[in-house]
């Protein structure tokens, strides 16, 4: 059984129905994006198509720039003190929000204040709970004093846009934002379109370009009709695989690649039998036919992927078990689990991604080799991604990815700690609970780190938290008369230096 919830198809309307105004001239920028935002509140959005809208509005202390650098944004400098324990800040003094109210290190103090307070419904505290307390030394210093060490606390600073303290508390702030950045909130057309103005007062200049729309076109294939149509500009990810040796060759069309940050999974929910079985996980991890899922559903772009960690990244393991393609293997440990495979009906969902719908498609079928049924439900990116980071989703399994996963606590604690935010399959093993909150206290460039997230991601693969898949590559396409974007490892970054883009066309 295959099910399609809420998925819009219709590639003729969302071509042709693209306003004219802006689209011939050099006045508006046209940026398209694979999914429709949840939300504008970076204290509670923690998905992509969110992020990078978001880094648009609103900025950060410190950024990642495309060589995933850290690099100043509303912080002009940082410092940690000798025992790891103080985190200081010195802040632009240059900067207004965009009701003209001048950014202070008091709209820091909020902001993370928010996050921390347990009344408040934030899903990335624990990035953040080793800060016990914060003093305001003037309006432009700002001290984070820490209850222990966190060796990766300046990578979560960068991933969280610092809010107005005067506007925060807005019950209406997550559809009408205020914030630094280089372009001003306008309106927002849900499933259609998210328009922005230029901040003639932005403290980085005026943009070039004097408006920006995002546009939210799902289906792939869609998004490239509208790009070469000249209905939009540029977009990053999401591209058609097919499609990519042609438009390489396009000399009319500019193709930027990157190696990605994050991966996409099946997960399972370990809550329910039979995912509960470490055994069964494995089977079904066997099912997937991963070299297939690189060189056909997606025509070489990616790797494949082993664990959680980057292979990039210096505490890449790349000794954990994996679990390659093999039904007979698939069959044997159902065995040793007590089950046969016609006897098992399983559910899988994933969102209206193409490649993740025929990654599912692929698994069903395998699934249905050795007897499995494998009955699969695609839905909207914001109700799957909403319900999927409830404690009690229904989600039985479920294909999503990860991205920005530039340090191993990112890319480990959320996921697979006892207590982790975003620990969907509901997994708890003490011994990994203790390397990961460990590894927040010892030296990244020492051996000893590599040698702590090496173990842990030995434990992730020896009990099949996630049956991984792919490791990302990022793809940018944009049009020659554009010029300043640079493809970004971390998508939701890519278009936080639109302001410096030009438009001649």
């Amino acid at each position: 059984m295959f099910k399609k919830v809420g998925v819009l198809l219709m590639v003729l309307v969302m071509v042709t129905g693209i306003a004219a105004v802006g689209l011939a001239d050099n006045t508006t920028l046209n940026i398209g994006s694979a999914a429709e935002a949840t939300g504008l509140d970076p204290r509670l959005e923690t998905d992509i198509p969110s992020s990078e809208r978001l880094n648009i509005i609103m900025e950060p202390l410190v950024t990642f720039n495309p060589d995933m650098e850290l690099e100043p944004r509303l912080a002009t400098r940082w410092e940690f003190s000798d025992d790891s324990l103080r985190l200081s800040f010195w802040l632009r003094d240059d900067v207004l929000w965009h009701d003209g109210t001048p950014f202070t290190a008091e709209d820091v103090k909020y902001t993370i204040g928010w996050v921390l307070d347990e009344e408040n419904a934030a899903p990335n505290r624990p990035l953040y709970d080793a800060i016990s307390e914060m003093v305001v030394e003037d309006d432009f210093t700002i001290h984070f004093h820490l209850s222990r060490p966190n060796v990766f606390l300046l990578n979560n600073i960068a991933r969280m846009p610092v809010v107005p303290a005067h506007h925060g508390d807005r019950e209406d702030f997550r559809r009408n934002p205020v914030g630094t950045g280089p372009y001003k909130f306008v309106s927002w057309t849900r499933d259609d379109r998210m328009v922005m103005v230029a901040n003639e007062d932005y403290w980085g200049g005026v943009p070039n370009i004097p408006n920006l729309i995002f546009r939210a076109i799902p289906e792939d294939s869609a998004r490239l009709l509208a790009f070469e149509a000249g209905e939009i500009d540029m977009y990053q990810g999401g591209i058609v695989p097919q499609e990519l040796p042609r438009i390489e060759e396009d000399p009319n069309i500019v193709v930027q690649r990157a190696t990605g940050t994050g991966h996409v999974y099946l997960g399972f929910n370990a809550r329910m039998e039979p995912y509960n079985n470490v055994k069964v996980r494995q089977a079904l991890a066997h099912l997937l036919n991963r070299e297939a899922i690189i060189n056909r559903i997606q025509n070489g772009i990616g790797t494949v992927s082993t664990g959680p960690v980057p292979s990039g990244l210096p505490w890449y393991n790349p000794d954990v078990p994996t679990y390659d393609y093999s039904l007979e293997r698939a069959q044997e440990l159902l065995r040793e689990a007590g089950l046969e495979g016609e006897d098992l009906r399983l559910s899988l969902h994933t969102n209206e991604n193409p490649l993740r719908i025929r990654i599912s498609e692929l698994f069903q079928f395998e699934a249905a080799r050795i007897g499995i049924s494998v009955s699969v439900t695609i839905e909207e990116w914001g109700a799957f991604w909403s319900r999927l980071q409830q404690p009690d989703h229904p989600y039985e399994m479920f294909i999503v990815g990860w991205v920005g996963q530039v340090d191993p606590d990112r890319a480990m604690y959320r996921q697979f700690h006892s207590d982790g935010a975003f620990n969907f399959g509901g997994y708890s093993d003490e011994r990994l609970d203790y390397l990961l909150e460990h590894g927040l206290t010892v030296d990244p460039t020492t051996q000893e780190s590599i040698d702590i997230y090496s173990e842990a991601q030995e434990i992730v693969a020896e009990n099949c938290y996630y049956a991984f898949i792919n490791f990302y590559e990022e793809i940018m396409v944009s049009h020659p008369y554009i010029d300043g974007p640079v493809v970004h490892p971390y998508t939701a970054n890519a278009w936080q230096n639109a302001h410096l883009f030009t438009k001649n066309r």
